[in-house]
């Protein structure tokens, strides 16, 4: 693509001409593309939530198709990791001050 004002060749992606600071007319690509079939749902963090590795891995193939859906599974996945590192944490405590 070539700029209307002073003829230089710019990139297709950019909105704005870097040698002349005019705009190029393109409307600007969004960059969330929206897919209807996606949505955040509590059964896929659930799921992340019960088998972790399932949720991260569902959040690695999800997470430009349906971020929704892979935002969902991760943080069922980052939730449990957490909850069982404190409960390993106070498990540790309550066995050392047992003893």
């Amino acid at each position: 693509m070539y700029c209307r004002h002073c003829g230089k060749e710019i990139p297709e992606d950019k909105t704005i001409c870097p040698y002349c600071a005019h705009s190029t007319g393109a409307p600007p690509k969004p960059a969330f593309n929206y897919n209807p079939s996606d949505g955040s749902s509590f059964w896929w963090a659930l799921l992340g939530f019960l088998i972790p590795v399932v949720g991260l891995v569902l959040y690695l193939v999800w997470r430009d198709e349906y971020p929704l859906r892979a935002s969902s599974a991760g943080k069922g996945a980052l939730v449990c990791v957490i909850l069982y590192v404190i409960l390993v944490g106070l498990s540790c405590c309550v066995v050392l001050c047992a003893i």
